[in-house]
């Protein structure tokens, strides 16, 4: 039996990709570069902001040669990080204004409320932002934790997140499962010792198949997630 469900949050839980969106768009306008796609721009949200950033200014920071290491992820030049940072800035100011639950997300966690079956969120989102989305967002459905990467100095695909999750809930990894649409939640679960969901319905980044990630389970839907617990 499954007595601890953890989250990933964006593409996940929430539709945080409209927001994304403007603040990609807010920071081309200014630059003078013309509007992003959508679907680019959803496909990276859950690779972080050095991926959105790089992708606003048309910086290829995965061949870049000059590396430098900050907030545990590659940036490729100093601009870069400047350029991410003004994002983030921008999406502060707008990172409630279109973001919602996915369609049956409410279902699955009315279930496990129902069932009083232990959920909560492990995020990569920095604690700064997840705090006042999740409140205005999830905080009706009275998640059991929210864990960033402020909480244990790592980004997944660390496994340290989960972990304290299971010691915050004295539950055990054998009996625990965690929900991700990027195959970096799927990593973190699996050397969490959790069982794992790829959910496909969710930020998958262009060109990937969630097949690959070898999740234990693949939810095409939220509703199918009520399926594997």
């Amino acid at each position: 039996m499954i007595k601890l469900v953890a989250f990933d949050l964006d593409g996940t839980l929430l539709d945080t990709a409209q927001d994304f969106f403007l603040a990609v768009n807010t920071l081309r306008d200014k630059y003078g570069i013309e509007e992003a796609d959508f679907n680019e721009v959803r496909s990276r949200v859950s690779e972080g902001a050095i991926s959105l950033a790089s992708y606003a200014m048309r910086i290829d920071y995965k061949s870049d040669s000059k590396e430098l290491i900050e907030d545990g992820q590659l940036i490729a030049n100093k601009d870069l990080e400047l350029f991410r940072l003004e994002l983030l800035d921008i999406y502060k100011k707008c990172s409630i204004k279109n973001t919602s639950i996915f369609e049956g997300i409410d279902l699955v966690l009315n279930s496990l409320n129902d069932r009083e079956v232990c959920w909560g969120i492990v995020t990569n989102k920095p604690r700064f932002f997840a705090e006042e989305i999740v409140e205005a967002t999830l905080g009706i459905y009275e998640p059991a934790f929210l864990i960033c990467p402020d909480d244990t100095g790592k980004r997944k695909p660390s496994p340290d997140g989960l972990k304290l999750a299971c010691k915050k809930t004295n539950t055990f990894p054998e009996d625990s499962i965690y929900i991700g649409d990027h195959s970096i939640d799927i990593i973190a679960g699996k050397a969490a010792g959790m069982k794992t969901v790829a959910a496909a319905y969710g930020y998958v980044p262009i060109g990937e198949n969630v097949k690959d990630w070898h999740a234990n389970f693949v939810a095409s839907s939220p509703e199918e997630i009520l399926n594997f617990i």
